[in-house]
């Protein structure tokens, strides 16, 4: 399933912060630049996690995160995602069909994300 994370505002999230941060988390981490300008997104990336990889991408505009993987991992992922943003930023966690949406704030936890998919923290 594809997850995502979105901002209300553009360039959130910029692409070197995005890569240095992730790099910095998990030096294992696979970041590539999209060169074809045409494209929507600057950014795939790969990421070694504990139930698998982390696969996904930064758009242009500085403002989603589009990532599939196991949940588990999808969820650490989407905390570590929320790290970039400013405090205050406003700013939503969903899948693909927006059947499983959350406000995703500082204090949003791995059991509210595994809640809102129906899930339990394993």
């Amino acid at each position: 399933m594809n997850y995502f994370v979105i901002t209300e505002r553009q360039a959130v999230i910029t692409a070197s912060a995005f890569t240095q941060s992730m790099k910095s988390r998990w030096p294992r981490a696979m970041v590539e630049e999209v060169r074809n300008p045409a494209s929507s997104h600057v950014l795939e990336f790969s990421v070694p996690m504990g139930h698998g990889d982390v696969t996904g991408s930064l758009n242009r505009e500085g403002c989603s995160i589009a990532f599939i993987g196991d949940i588990q991992d999808c969820a650490d992922f989407t905390l570590w995602c929320r790290e970039l943003l400013p405090p205050g930023e406003p700013a939503t966690f969903c899948d693909e069909s927006m059947s499983g949406c959350l406000d995703l704030t500082a204090s949003t936890t791995l059991n509210d994300i595994f809640h809102v998919f129906g899930h339990q923290v394993v």
